[in-house]
């Protein structure tokens, strides 16, 4: 190879075979850290497969430091190089998370390229009903525009979730404030790119205390389920509002003389059939346990039926959401991945353990972390997700 010259030796002029021959030995990380060295290398990572496909990987919390990636297929921590200690995530999609910073600004940020989305003021919101304005840092007074009494809100409370399509740069953002059983929930803040404010949805409907969300892939859809047993699908793509009702009453209560708590959210599958999954854990032994159903539309009396087998999908329970499996990239079919139950609501499990756990449906065992590499950490917080 002849010696370069000064102005070809210049990383951002390597030719293009040689560039795509490097991108396609790199790791996954290091993969989407390195097109964004500069718009040649982006354009040449366009035209490059990755090495191949990741399983699921975790982002970290450690108590009072910043958060990390761990990939459990190489048992490699990755750390982010953007100071995130004093931020909240409240969803993700794929490589993008949705975050409340210090001061209550909301913005969206690719966790390996760092490159950031600023989205609107929370105060900027346009109801029928109700206004919002900043009080400080932490707390926002909700005002009714119809001489409703006004409510407080604390940024602590506010809840999110996340879409994002890279290749067509669009993104929906959904929040709420969660609230007590005395309040109804009159309002869902939805903002998609290209708009300068919040619009609110369920404006007048009145929702009892929300228990899950589920944002679906391609952001056109939003499921919700509530403390009165239902689930509510909303429609994003044109006029918000409700566009059907699901009802679900309560699975069968497990009985045992052990110390249980019971949880039930929902996940929505690849074919968009909602399921209702209940976590039920034993204190005493520290065992979790899963049982999925799904609404039976031939049976009144017994609108649940009981459903042993996700297949070829695993169900990634952060997301509320499930995706093609396969052992050869490290994701376990017919399997849950799970760390928390109450990313909507946070309502806690009353120990403040963190679980991290793939269980698997048709042995009924769990293997759970955290590994060598994560125990260091002393993680406060941790989250599935399947990087895009």
């Amino acid at each position: 190879m002849a010696t370069p010259t000064s102005t070809s030796s210049r990383w951002s002029e390597l030719p293009d075979d040689i560039l795509k021959s490097v991108f396609e030995r790199l790791r996954f990380v290091d993969f989407h850290r390195a097109k964004i060295v500069c718009p040649n290398w982006y354009l040449c990572s366009k035209q490059t497969l990755p090495r191949k496909k990741t399983s699921p990987l975790l982002i970290t919390f450690p108590k009072g430091g910043e958060c990390a990636l761990y990939n459990p297929e190489e048992a490699q921590v990755y750390k982010t190089k953007r100071d995130l200690s004093k931020t909240r995530f409240l969803a993700n999609s794929g490589n993008w998370f949705l975050i409340l910073d210090s001061k209550s600004n909301l913005y969206i940020i690719d966790l390996f390229s760092e490159n950031t989305i600023n989205l609107p003021p929370i105060e900027s919101i346009k109801g029928d009903q109700y206004n919002l304005e900043r009080v400080g840092d932490k707390v926002f007074k909700e005002v009714g525009i119809r001489n409703t009494p006004s409510v407080i809100h604390k940024a602590k409370n506010l809840r999110g979730l996340l879409w994002v399509d890279e290749k067509k740069e669009e993104y929906v953002v959904v929040w709420y404030f969660h609230m007590s059983q005395k309040h109804m929930i009159e309002y869902i803040a939805v903002c998609k790119n290209g708009e300068d404010h919040y619009r609110e949805i369920l404006t007048r409907l009145g929702l009892p205390v929300i228990y899950d969300m589920v944002l679906l892939p391609f952001g056109d859809s939003l499921y919700v389920s509530t403390t009165n047993g239902y689930v509510y699908k909303l429609d994003l793509s044109g006029k918000e509002g409700l566009e059907e009702t699901i009802s679900f009453l309560r699975p069968p209560y497990p009985s045992s003389d052990d110390k249980t708590v019971l949880s039930n959210n929902i996940a929505v599958t690849i074919s968009g059939e909602v399921l209702l999954v209940q976590r039920i854990f034993y204190q005493s032994k520290g065992q979790n346990i899963f049982r999925l159903y799904k609404k039976d539309p031939y049976h009144k009396r017994m609108p649940l039926v009981k459903v042993d087998s996700l297949g070829d999908e695993a169900m990634l329970l952060d997301l509320g959401i499930t995706v093609r499996a396969d052992r050869t990239f490290g994701i376990e079919p017919n399997s849950i991945y799970f760390t928390r139950h109450d990313r909507a609501c946070n309502r806690g499990w009353g120990t403040l353990h963190l679980d991290i756990c793939v269980f698997n449906l048709a042995t009924k065992k769990i293997k759970c972390f955290p590994w060598p590499s994560l125990s260091k950490l002393k993680l406060k917080d941790a989250r599935w997700f399947l990087p895009s």
